[in-house]
């Protein structure tokens, strides 16, 4: 496959993780899908966007898929999945016009960070396409702190340090600096239940009702 080639699906499909890797974090009882999906309403007539934030974290390593808007700012769930097993499926969002992904993977204290922006484009007549493009993309990443251990009070506020070949620093860029810390507190939860990134949709106002 060419370079171009293996962008454009890592853009798609996320982390191309090697086969061992990808059985590890099966054997470890870690599930994520950065799979996308393109949706339609019958009531509405509207096509929309489905991504699943998912995944979690043993001591050992972690991954997760979550989805924040385009500024960085947060997305609400469609729902919330509230599973006995943990480090799974956490929710699901659907947006109708683009949302931000992102991929982290942790070993030990080693960091991959993928951040991709995904929209559709419309046509009146026919399904609309899913197009994809990477925002930043970075491996190998340091952090030595041992976030899901004796440093968990850390977590939350600390993000991993990324370098070129040539030894300069690559900055995430800050749009995304408060999501990238939700993501290294995901993939050091152990036993994650919870999303990081997406968050409870407002409540509906209801006639009559006056918010408070």
């Amino acid at each position: 496959m060419s370079r171009q080639g293996r962008e454009e699906l890592t853009a798609r499909r996320g982390w191309m993780l090697p086969e061992r890797t990808r059985r590890h974090l099966q054997q470890v009882g870690i599930w994520c899908d950065a799979d996308l999906s393109v949706e339609h309403q019958k009531t509405t007539g509207r096509w929309l966007i489905r991504g699943k934030e998912s995944g979690g974290a043993v001591a050992e390593l972690g991954r997760y898929i979550g989805f924040c808007r385009d500024d960085g700012g947060t997305l609400p769930w469609l729902f919330r999945v509230k599973n006995f097993m943990p480090n799974g499926l956490q929710a699901v969002v659907l947006v109708p016009d683009s949302l931000v992904r992102l991929d982290l993977y942790r070993f030990e204290t080693s960091y991959d960070l993928l951040v991709t922006r995904h929209w559709l484009q419309r046509k009146e007549t026919e399904r609309p396409k899913l197009w994809n493009e990477i925002l930043f993309t970075a491996r190998y990443g340091t952090l030595d702190w041992e976030l899901w251990g004796k440093d968990k009070k850390y977590r939350g506020g600390i993000a991993p340090r990324f370098l070129a070949r040539n030894g300069e620093e690559i900055a995430v860029p800050e749009t995304f600096r408060l999501p990238v810390f939700k993501m290294v507190e995901a993939v050091t939860e152990i036993g994650c239940r919870q999303p990081h990134l997406l968050e409870a949709p407002l409540p509906q106002l209801v006639a009559g009702d006056v918010p408070a």
